[in-house]
């Protein structure tokens, strides 16, 4: 179920992708985005994704050993899902891995967004973050998460070589 703030996230996001389209279609940069934001109504953390369609149909081609078009997106959805559960975790300050559940996906022009969530987090006084998504295809890849709590953003930054990252809140 995408709530309201999905609805204003991804539109954001949708806006992200096109005011640089220059960029995405030089394609010259491997990198993801995804935002973390506390629903203080819900009490549960949105999992909002940005990646390049055409570097993730490239690694789940590779991962499959035959071609893979994200624009089938039913037949995709759960690679996808399989993969992000493989390579962005989520764990509680006490190790506790979070499990995100899925909540959708949407592909704009070049960029597929992805939607999870993760209920009844609204106690976490921290995250242990891990993102490696893309990195086995793209050694080059950044990838950037920003978590929001009680107005207030972090942001992380992952490379291949990064192990999991901790924020407090």
């Amino acid at each position: 179920m995408i709530t309201r703030l999905h609805r204003r996230r991804a539109l954001a996001m949708t806006a992200l992708a096109l005011a640089a389209p220059s960029l995405a279609r030089a394609h010259g940069f491997h990198a993801s985005f995804s935002v973390i934001e506390l629903n203080p109504r819900t009490q549960a953390l949105e999992i909002f994704h940005r990646i390049f369609i055409q570097d993730l149909e490239i690694l789940l081609t590779a991962r499959a050993g035959e071609a893979v078009t994200l624009h089938d997106a039913p037949a995709t959805a759960k690679l996808v899902e399989s993969y992000l559960l493989a390579v962005f975790s989520i764990k509680a300050p006490d190790g506790k891995a979070l499990k995100p559940e899925w909540a959708g996906m949407t592909l704009q022009v070049d960029t597929l967004f992805v939607y999870q969530e993760i209920k009844n987090a609204g106690g976490l006084k921290g995250l242990m973050i891990s993102d490696q998504i893309l990195t086995e295809t793209h050694p080059g890849q950044v990838n950037t998460v920003n978590i929001t709590t009680n107005g207030r953003t972090q942001s992380l930054i992952f490379t291949a070589s990064d192990s999991a990252q901790t924020v407090t809140f």
